[in-house]
């Protein structure tokens, strides 16, 4: 589900939608569909690996790897073994 989840958060679509593409993908699989979302979203941000925006990227944000443009996020926890690219 979160590998899903990931890939539907590319600042395209709301979470309205990334929701309502979750519930047609899973079905009753992670009922309330809703709640999962949000908690798997709110892991992702307590992590320092996502910010939700209010508005649409449309292409004002570099979105390379390892770049936070907003400068909102943490550094990723340590325990994920991400490597800093020189």
């Amino acid at each position: 589900m979160n590998s899903l989840l990931w890939e539907l958060m590319d600042g395209s679509r709301t979470l309205e939608q990334i929701t309502q593409l979750m519930d047609l993908t899973f079905h009753e699989r992670i009922t309330p569909v809703d709640e999962r979302v949000e908690a798997s979203v709110t892991n992702l941000m307590a992590l320092g690996l996502a910010v939700v925006r209010n508005s649409p990227i449309n292409g004002e944000w570099d979105t390379t790897p390892l770049r936070d443009p907003s400068g909102l996020l943490s550094d990723p926890d340590s325990s994920l073994g991400i490597i800093e690219e020189e």
